[in-house]
């Protein structure tokens, strides 16, 4: 495609705006940034436009107690009814996406907490009662109950094909198809369904209306509040019919999703979804790539203005493939990621699937992005996957079209509610069960079965089996208080918004809660791989192999958290081989510990009739967990955190990059279908230049060819990072990759970049 110059482009539009509307609504990004960074701040609520917040609860408090009777997806129907139809609207003339709504997070703080609250104090007491104390002794971390309401995508493309009308209507067919054999659930689900929609088609209507109201006294902005009314009365009532709506569409059902109670984890393959719209544009001379560009920065500002950098992002996927197995890569994808580079913010977070096709130019434009400090990318292999989503029962077809959810966390678009945060599990914490008969030692309860004395333990085989045990008792427990809390999910947080965007919902008549999805998956998520495998290693070399210590020395050592014995401390951590470096036998014991895991995992069946589906990353777990962790066989002394995703531990990776690949990819990454993701940190004269950035393009090709699942990339120094604490003004845009999202680091604690440091800088 021949791109336009700039100045033609200014004429193209302004053959459509007209020259002085094309003057005053197009090239102001920049100029109002400041205040669209403000925008969730510095509100301004027409008094007029609705019922004060206090007025808001007192109407939904009142509604709840007088309709108590009715079926909860209904009752929660018609308070978000409530809420967009009653509560005070605004409307930003500078900013062209409208959808200001004064709710005040009711519908989460009256509704969905108040009814979990009553679940865990009745159905599901003894589970959350258990997972919290899990939590706090460092077996495992789950949200109240294991019930993950949080990692969730809606179905995008549906929505879009015939907008919320269009789902009405798809509604009134499928009951209907059911006729006289609906249920009264199925009949109050599809009620709530229609409720919401024709809730949410009454929101955009006020707020085109209050544009339409603002215009004489915005006058220099009156193209923009014209153009504001016009697609907030065709969306999200209809399917849009430019780029523009079709992201304005986009952001108000984000809104509304999230003030419903669901935490909105995708946005959707974008360069899939929406160009269609964006090319039609171009095409027909509506848009011009610059005016494009300007509208997608105005889009994802809307999440950095909400975060400010100090949250975990909004996922936006490109890239990949078709449901046909085509590769997907168009104009679209390249001009967002000039977009995101010109915005320099962490928020949005991209994710960039690749499949063996991917052209070089894709992975050299991401890798020069990374290392010009641009790095909420994760890079994550189609291959294995949509092997492992096809493992699990998806389709292959189904499989090709996964959105990365919150993190790396794959799942069908438009037919899965994955449930992808439900646990995550200390790999590590079994073994100190194992050492201890059971025992927790740090906090002294009796956490696991009894496995024995391990210093009776004449082989190490009786050491691994007695590992396996404890962890096999944890993961069983934990599933079984998850389906408990899954078979109450109808009566905690129904969520006909997000669930009618689904096909099978609506054919089944059936919320996300009841099962109603094609796919319905829990997340198991793996921690500490690297510390199990060199704890469990480290024992087999000194205490069975070379006879170098005792069992009970080594238990006494750490028991002390190693004072007195730094010796031994460092004899376990320096001198038994490590994951992360390409030793055999490290590589060996961490597979058998990874296959072991993903198989009982996989032996599991939800709450919903789904699969229990294995994941290997930590996020913050690494640092929480860690924290109530005792000392380990490893060398790491107790409260320190445990290793971060799949690499290895801190400073124990001596062979670099090439090592931590190499052992990585000797995981079957088919067997993680809930995510996996490597941590690589390089130096910035490794990827400097012509040659560095073919290296650094090369590195990424290498782990994909070698099977890897996910990987997320920094480029800097810890000398960098001691100098930005010293001088903060100075670094007021440096952005790391934390975990699953990047932010920027003066927003982190004190203790936060002190704990980062040291993970650059291989020290504990």
């Amino acid at each position: 495609m021949v791109v336009a110059t700039a100045a033609a482009e200014t004429e193209q539009v302004k053959a459509v705006w007209g020259t002085a509307e094309a003057e005053q609504v197009w090239g102001t990004f920049e100029g109002n940034r400041d205040h669209l960074f403000a925008q969730f701040r510095e509100t301004s609520f027409d008094p007029d436009s609705g019922l004060s917040l206090e007025a808001l609860e007192r109407a939904v408090e009142t509604y709840l107690a007088a309709h108590a009777d009715l079926p909860k997806v209904v009752q929660k129907a018609h308070a978000f009814r409530l809420v967009v139809t009653r509560g005070q609207i605004a409307v930003d003339p500078l900013d062209w996406f409208a959808d200001k709504l004064n709710h005040g997070h009711i519908l989460r703080r009256l509704v969905q907490k108040r009814w979990l609250d009553e679940a865990t104090r009745g159905p599901i007491a003894e589970g959350a009662a258990w997972l919290k104390r899990a939590r706090e002794i460092g077996i495992a971390a789950a949200p109240t109950g294991g019930l993950d309401l949080g990692h969730i995508s809606p179905g995008w493309e549906n929505m879009l094909a015939g907008g919320l009308t269009g789902l009405i209507r798809e509604a009134s067919l499928a009951r209907a198809a059911l006729g006289e054999g609906a249920t009264e659930g199925q009949l109050a689900f599809y009620d709530a369904v229609e409720i919401v929609y024709a809730a949410a088609v009454a929101f955009a209507g006020r707020l085109a209306r209050q544009a339409e109201r603002m215009m004489p006294a915005h006058r220099p902005h009156e193209a923009r509040l014209r153009a504001i009314a016009s697609a907030c009365r065709q969306v999200p009532a209809h399917r849009p019919r430019t780029f523009r709506e079709a992201l304005q569409f986009a952001w108000l059902m984000h809104e509304l999703i999230e003030m419903e109670g669901e935490n909105v984890r995708s946005m959707g393959h974008f360069d899939r979804v929406m160009y269609p719209y964006y090319r039609a544009d171009v095409d027909a001379g509506r848009l011009t790539r610059e005016q494009a560009k300007e509208l997608i920065k105005f889009f994802w500002f809307k999440w950095y203005s909400r975060t400010r950098g100090r949250s975990n992002g909004k996922n936006f996927v490109f890239a990949g493939q078709h449901a046909d197995g085509s590769v997907l890569v168009n104009d679209l994808t390249y001009l967002a990621l000039d977009a995101y580079e010109e915005l320099n913010t962490p928020d949005p977070k991209l994710s960039i699937r690749v499949t063996p096709e991917t052209p070089d130019a894709l992975f050299a434009r991401v890798a020069d992005l990374v290392r010009k400090g641009h790095n909420s990318f994760v890079l994550m292999n189609d291959v294995p996957a949509v092997a492992a989503l096809v493992k699990r029962g998806k389709s292959i077809e189904d499989a090709r079209t996964y959105l990365p959810i919150g993190c790396y966390e794959p799942a069908v678009d438009g037919k899965e509610a994955a449930c992808t945060m439900n646990v995550t599990v200390n790999l590590a914490k079994p073994l100190e069960l194992a050492l201890h008969d059971g025992v927790d030692p740090l906090s002294g309860d009796k956490a696991g079965p009894r496995t024995g004395d391990p210093r009776q333990f004449a082989r190490f085989d009786a050491l691994l089996d007695a590992y396996f045990t404890q962890l096999d008792f944890i993961l069983t427990r934990i599933h079984g208080h998850i389906q408990e809390a899954e078979r109450a999910w109808p009566q905690i947080n129904p969520s006909p918004l997000i669930a009618g965007t689904i096909d099978d919902c609506l054919a089944r008549g059936k919320d996300v809660g009841e099962g109603g999805p094609r796919y319905n998956s829990v997340g198991f998520v793996g921690a500490g791989l690297a510390n199990a495998c060199d704890s469990l290693l480290a024992l087999k070399r000194v205490v069975f192999d070379e006879r170098r210590y005792r069992l009970d020395e080594v238990l006494e050592a750490m028991s002390s958290n190693f004072e007195g014995r730094e010796p031994m401390r460092l004899y376990l951590r320096n001198r038994v081989p490590k994951w992360g470096n390409g030793e055999p036998d490290a590589d060996a014991m961490a597979r058998v510990i990874a296959d072991h895991y993903c198989q009982k995992v996989h032996s599991f069946r939800n709450g919903r009739g789904g699969a229990c589906q294995a994941a290997l990353f930590t996020l913050t777990a690494a640092l929480s967990l860690g924290r109530v962790t005792g000392a380990t066989p490893d060398g790491r002394k107790a409260h320190e955190s445990l290793a971060p995703g799949v690499g290895a531990a801190y400073g124990v990776d001596k062979n670099g990059v090439t090592g931590l690949v190499s052992s990585v990819t000797k995981l079957d990454f088919s067997e993680t279908p809930n995510g996996s993701v490597l941590d690589v940190t390089l130096h910035p004269t490794a990827v400097r230049g012509d040659d560095g950035l073919c290296a650094f393009v090369s590195l990424m090709k290498t782990f994909f060819q070698r099977g890897g699942y996910a990987v997320q990339f920094n480029v800097f120094d810890a000398d960098t990072l001691r100098d930005a604490q010293r001088h903060p003004e100075r670094y007021e845009s440096l952005q790391i990759r934390v975990t699953g999202w990047s932010v920027y680091f003066n927003a982190l604690s004190k203790e936060e970049q002190d704990q980062y440091i040291r993970r650059i800088a291989y020290g504990f």
